[in-house]
């Protein structure tokens, strides 16, 4: 990765010329919302997290990380050794409206499409570039300027915005009675995770029951039946004690 972003100066495009260009442009957007969420943290971020939280070809994500500093959207900061990236000032802007538009696009197709949750993620990114400014305000109107993505994360901008300061992940969470909150970024591409989470109803706004932990994987009793949900669930899963 850094040997790409090293060689990947102003005007330097070869990196886009062997992956696929729509792939990329879903990715962008993808990592905006890392480089927002670290942002909202005032931390930057490496860019072997960027490719951790990614699961797809660490290619494709060089050059969306690539296209992002060649626009500006994003910039490097630290020394060769501990080289990280953070939002430009400019980029902080489009990254908000990127990530206020995927997720309530999100919303459209969950709430009034009716498409099933662990789909909508992917479903939305086909959508990326499609919304305007005109087509975001009736969203919000229509859909009543929600909070959350159906998966749980903030919606920038919104004035319904959930604030949780009892949130913990699933992995430190006690025995006993939860509420659902949140599925991070880092899971929603893990179709194979989020179909799990759908089919026991361990999700977002659903009470459910921690039973065991053992060895990182957690024993739920979920909305609709018990499951096993391995380590990385439980790792990106945001839940409240009840």
């Amino acid at each position: 990765m850094a040997a790409v972003l090293h060689d990947a100066a102003p005007g330097h495009h070869h990196v886009h010329e062997v992956v696929d260009p729509e792939r990329v442009a879903s990715l962008v957007t993808e990592g905006l919302e890392i480089l927002l969420e670290h942002h909202e943290l005032g931390a930057p971020v490496a860019s072997s997290v960027i490719v951790s939280r990614l699961p797809v070809d660490p290619a494709l994500v060089d050059a969306a990380i690539v296209r992002l500093l060649d626009e500006g959207t994003a910039e490097l900061v630290g020394d060769a050794s501990e080289e990280r990236l953070q939002l430009s000032v400019d980029g902080v802007e489009r990254a908000v409206t990127a990530v206020r538009r995927h997720r309530l696009t999100e919303r459209l197709l969950s709430d009034v499409i009716g498409l099933e949750w662990w789909k909508v993620h992917h479903e939305a990114e086909r959508w990326e570039g499609v919304v305007s400014g005109d087509v975001e305000a009736r969203l919000i109107e229509l859909l009543g300027d929600p909070g959350t993505c159906p998966h749980g994360n903030p919606i920038p901008g919104s004035r319904n915005a959930p604030a949780h300061p009892d949130a913990i992940l699933l992995a430190d969470a006690p025995v006993g009675p939860v509420h659902v909150l949140r599925i991070t970024e880092t899971l929603e591409g893990d179709d194979e995770a989020l179909q799990l989470l759908q089919n026991c109803g361990f999700m977002p706004g659903k009470d459910a029951e921690v039973q065991r932990i053992e060895r990182g994987w957690v024993q739920v009793a979920g909305a609709h039946h018990d499951a096993a949900l391995p380590p990385h669930v439980a790792a990106h899963t945001y839940v409240a004690p009840r």
